[in-house]
């Protein structure tokens, strides 16, 4: 479905990202707001907590306190932020580290939790000035970091470029372009629109999760959650499956309406689910291929 030229953009990405991985910069494909959290435990000397740790990402183990970090790529002249549904009683400290394009640091915020008199912060460039501001250039990071996310951003804006991808949910955006493409769907234009992500032109709608998977030590769990399922509205779920490079290693479609526990769903749904079709046959061992796709189903 990929051109040569972007299939070798999309490698060059995978190496960019396999390296800030070596470095202990990133743990999963969440690239901005792990490397934000990088940035922010290697500035105040932090540690960074399992993920599984709600609304905290990072402690001190001095001091004991807790730190929950957003982080965001903007360009020089806005700061305009919104921080959402936070949980104050679970954190002490709000950091919002911003970016630029190529992943130097512009400032971090640090905003404690009693200033937060909401679930949410609104950050803009008239009110920047009454948080605590770090400016970029107050942040040091290794060399070897600094250098391995200068080239990560530059490999990310060759696939912006290039129309691959429209946002910064990476893998997201490369299963929507596969699906699109392998069912004639078109994509919905607001690429934020919640719920659904493509419609086909016999009206039916569609929400499309993607996963990396391969055999790595890091990306075979069949239980990777397939998140925020809970009460869609869209007709079918896609369930897409990339390999370390970024190609598609199976596709599935799924009834919404049969999925038995949309709050806890995972991967092995496209082994268990009910009227599940595969679009593109499976390359990975424990998801099984299953009965071929030939046509929606009302």
């Amino acid at each position: 479905m990929f051109t040569e030229k972007q299939e070798q953009l999309l490698n060059n990405f995978a190496d960019m990202s396999d390296r800030l991985f070596e470095l202990g910069v990133i743990t999963t494909d969440n690239f901005t707001g792990e490397i934000g959290e990088y940035v922010v435990c290697n500035h105040f000397n932090l540690r960074k907590v399992d993920r599984s740790t709600f609304a905290v990402d990072c402690v001190s183990d001095v001091t004991g306190e807790r730190y929950q970090v957003k982080a965001v790529v903007k360009d020089k002249s806005s700061f305009s932020f919104n921080a959402k549904s936070l949980k104050t009683d679970h954190f002490d400290i709000l950091t919002i580290v911003y970016f630029n394009k190529l992943y130097n640091i512009l400032k971090i915020l640090v905003i404690p939790s009693e200033r937060i008199k909401t679930d949410e912060v609104r950050i803009s460039n008239s009110n920047i000035v009454e948080f605590c501001n770090i400016e970029g250039t107050e942040i040091k990071i290794p060399p070897k970091v600094k250098d391995a996310l200068s080239e990560f951003a530059n490999a990310y804006n060759r696939l912006e470029e290039s129309k691959i991808i429209r946002s910064r949910r990476i893998v997201g955006d490369i299963g929507e372009f596969y699906a699109c493409k392998q069912l004639n769907l078109l994509q919905s234009e607001n690429k934020n629109e919640k719920g659904i992500d493509a419609k086909h032109r016999n009206g039916f709608t569609f929400e499309i999760k993607t996963r990396r998977v391969y055999e790595s030590g890091r990306r075979i769990s069949e239980t990777r959650r397939l998140n925020n399922l809970v009460g869609k509205v869209a007709d079918y779920l896609i369930v897409v499956t990339l390999d370390r490079s970024f190609k598609c290693s199976g596709m599935w479609l799924i009834p919404m309406r049969n999925l038995t526990n949309p709050k806890s769903a995972n991967l092995s749904i496209v082994n268990k689910t009910p009227g599940t079709q595969n679009i593109i046959p499976s390359k990975i061992s424990w998801l099984q291929t299953g009965v071929p796709f030939k046509r929606f189903e009302v």
